[in-house]
């Protein structure tokens, strides 16, 4: 009982600790936040429109009011900055996700260039997961003492490396493209 009690006093006590990291603002900013600014930033970052609620809901646990209005033209003006094919790109390779913030007239643009670097991000990311797979088959071969069982390993060494030769294929190809659309501008 005593363990519970000490357990629940540990959790009030981190509990505010842990929500406040959540909000997006702290009391003094949401003081002195100039929102018009703060909106730009946060379209620059790809945050969809509806983001603002996230502020709001930070501000309003202080009591204080968010200009909305400042902040969707804000965002109006960096989310543009964000949208453009070479960023898409950009985002995709990067790995990032894409909140779908994009304009109606922005997003084709956009979202073409994405879906080729993020090709790219995968295809590196297969690659690397092939290489960590014939390292460990790699390591395990030194402690096998067993005759079958090296022979499964080496086999599944032999599969893993024509994986990797095709995962290497399939980063080089989605290089070509994503270059091609860096060399056409």
């Amino acid at each position: 009982m005593r363990s519970s009690a000490l357990k629940l006093a540990a959790l009030m006590l981190v509990l505010p600790l842990a929500l406040s990291a959540c909000a997006t603002l702290n009391e003094a900013e949401c003081e002195t936040t100039n929102w018009r600014d703060l909106g730009e930033r946060n379209g620059q970052q790809g945050k969809a429109s509806s983001f603002i609620v996230e502020h709001q809901k930070a501000c309003s646990a202080y009591g204080l009011p968010v200009d909305g209005t400042a902040w969707r033209a804000g965002w109006e003006q960096g989310i543009r900055q964000y949208c453009t094919p070479q960023n898409g790109l950009l985002v995709g390779k990067a790995g990032k996700s894409y909140a779908n913030a994009c304009p109606v007239d922005l997003a084709p643009g956009f979202l073409r260039t994405y879906s080729v670097g993020k090709r790219v991000y995968d295809a590196g990311q297969e690659r690397d997961r092939v290489r960590r797979e014939i390292e460990e088959l790699e390591r395990s071969l030194s402690d096998v003492s067993d005759q079958k069982e090296l022979v499964r390993i080496q086999s599944r060494l032999i599969i893993k490396q024509n994986d990797l030769f095709q995962a290497q294929a399939n980063l080089r190809d989605a290089e070509r493209e994503a270059d091609a659309i860096a060399y056409a501008r």
